[in-house]
């Protein structure tokens, strides 16, 4: 091929780059900015919630403190305070613990000998965990907050934390900012400041009190625009923190002078010829693979068990889906799940995958009537009539049919047809299950209004078992939460005999992972046994876990 040929299949390329470099130059260029400035806004976020991850790491570990303190004597005696004095040691952003009677009155603190004794305000709505500020501790007279738990019999336990220590660590943040601080939820006061506080004006309702995130961008009452970002604690709502960055800081230098524009034209143009170019040559569109891949049945079901780690039987199999492409081989869910659900094929190959699951499962049935399937969804599919009638009609053979759909899925597409089709779905006896829990740092609060039947546990939380991470009392915390709501759990990605033993001590006996089998197609789960005859089960922890689930 000469080069008049391929200058003469560069033309055509070409001419199309150059008319959408023309769209670009005219409304590209404000939506630039627009991101830009979010991304500029999301930097702020993410540093912000940083900090707030850190702090309610550190609430965590002093309100675990504060449940040991429970079980010592009521008084102030010798054993009380090196009792106090021990839990210093492992938490030094506490000055000071004390104890207080159901009147108020204190009764113990680290430093007994140096105080003079003084009460607490009582609350009629105060909750079992809480924060009280400002507040002075009793040995240097630096002002605090104090973080408080009331036990069954009245009396409270409380860890101050200076204000100085929480300045501290918002000053450690990189980004420059207006204010930044620790804000009371309800009244908006400021308990803990760095820099000069200020809130916008002209809102059609007020900023607090504050329950969930927000933020905004406006005048404040200093007369300069400003962004804001508050977000409220979830182990603490009676806290927000919040930061507020004047907006002439925040968007400096993403206003491009011409000739750099001009730079940025030049090399969209060159990368838009080239895009077509690629468009041109790419011979099969992705969808039309996916419908033909359909039509061949080149997808199939393997079947991850779900096992009762007491006794090791069968409780029930998760499906899902692979692609055993003719040319590429076996095809990774990881690449060809997204493509599904840009090309809107996950709902129809899903109802596919139900299809093949009803037919391959029914051996299996006969073994274990009780064994029941578990179905990865999206919003895609509880946005979808036809889905839901055939996951309803397929419910007639399927008596055991779950549905599992991840926490990002439900925080992230919240709308009322979601939550009417769930309601839908829990009146049709199809269990609902809550995938990937833990990672997506949301409030739980939508615990209690979903129909939730289960909680899965990411593996990311299991693999930190035994290894000292951060990460680990999150695991320990969403145990006792899905305890105290009553929902079951269960535990993905259980790899070693130490996880299986650790969650069955915390009372999680629901396990799935390679411990026990991986994926395989349904004729493989019919040769095995279960319980498995050719390794061990894990050691039943009865005797030690005697709670009934």
């Amino acid at each position: 091929m000469n080069w008049k040929t391929r200058l003469r299949r560069l033309v055509s390329p070409f001419i199309s780059a150059s008319v959408v470099m023309l769209l670009l130059l005219s409304v590209g260029y404000p939506t630039m900015l627009l991101e830009a400035k979010t991304q500029r806004q999301d930097e702020v976020r993410l540093q912000v919630d940083q900090l707030a991850r850190y702090f309610e790491q550190s609430v965590l570990h002093i309100v675990a403190a504060l449940i040991e303190m429970e079980s010592l004597p009521r008084n102030c005696s010798a054993y009380v305070q090196r009792k106090f004095h021990y839990h210093h040691a492992g938490l030094s952003q506490v000055t000071e613990f004390s104890l207080f009677a159901p009147d108020g009155q204190l009764v113990c603190s680290s430093w007994q000998t140096s105080i003079e004794r003084y009460r607490v305000p009582r609350y009629p709505a105060m909750t079992r965990i809480h924060v009280r500020a400002p507040v002075m501790d009793s040995l240097l007279n630096q002002v605090g907050l104090h973080i408080g738990r009331v036990a069954r019999d009245g009396y409270e336990n409380t860890a101050f934390l200076p204000m100085q220590a929480l300045r501290d660590s918002m000053a450690s943040l990189a980004f420059h900012y207006q204010f930044m601080g620790f804000i009371d939820a309800q009244s908006g006061v400021p308990l803990a400041l760095n820099g000069r506080y200020s809130l916008p004006v002209n809102l059609t309702k007020p900023l607090f009190p504050l329950t969930t995130p927000q933020q905004l961008e406006a005048r404040g009452d200093n007369l300069q625009s400003q962004y804001w970002y508050a977000r409220p604690f979830v182990s603490l709502p009676q806290l927000v923190l919040m930061i507020g960055v004047d907006t002439q800081t925040l968007y400096q230098g993403i206003y491009l002078p011409g000739w750099q524009w001009w730079l940025l034209a030049l090399v969209l143009q060159l990368l838009l010829t080239l895009l077509f170019i690629f468009l041109r040559q790419k011979a099969t569109d992705p969808k039309r693979q996916l419908l033909v891949a359909m039509r061949q049945r080149q997808f199939f079901n393997v079947y991850q068990p779900i096992v009762d780690a007491r006794d090791g039987s069968l409780m029930g199999v998760e499906v899902l889906m692979r692609w055993q492409h003719p040319v590429a081989g076996l095809i990774n869910p990881a690449e060809f799940i997204p493509m599904t659900e840009s090309t809107g094929v996950i709902v129809p190959l899903t109802v596919l995958q139900m299809e093949q699951a009803e037919q391959e499962l029914e051996p299996l049935l006969a073994l274990y009537p009780k064994l029941y399937l578990s179905l990865n969804v999206s919003a895609q599919h509880l946005n979808s009539s036809a889905f839901i009638s055939h996951l309803l009609h397929h419910k007639r053979h399927l008596p055991g049919l779950h549905v599992e759909i991840t926490e990002s899925e439900i925080m992230e597409h919240n709308n009322p047809v979601i939550l009417a089709t769930l309601q839908q779905l829990r009146q049709q006896k199809i269990a609902i299950a809550i995938d990937d829990f833990g990672t997506g740092y949301s409030s739980l609060g939508y615990l209690q209004t979903l129909p939730v039947n289960t909680l899965k546990v990411d593996r990311s939380f299991v693999a930190t078992i035994g290894t000292g991470s951060v990460n680990a009392p999150v695991l320990e915390a969403i145990i006792q939460l899905s305890q105290s709501l009553d929902i079951d759990i269960i535990a993905e990605g259980v790899e070693t005999h130490q996880q299986a033993e650790w969650l069955l001590r915390h009372g999680v006996w629901r396990h799935q992972g390679w411990l026990y089998a991986r994926a395989e197609r349904v004729d493989a789960l019919l040769r095995q046994q279960w319980p498995p005859m050719n390794r061990p089960v894990v050691m039943s922890m009865t005797g030690r876990n005697k709670k009934a689930h």
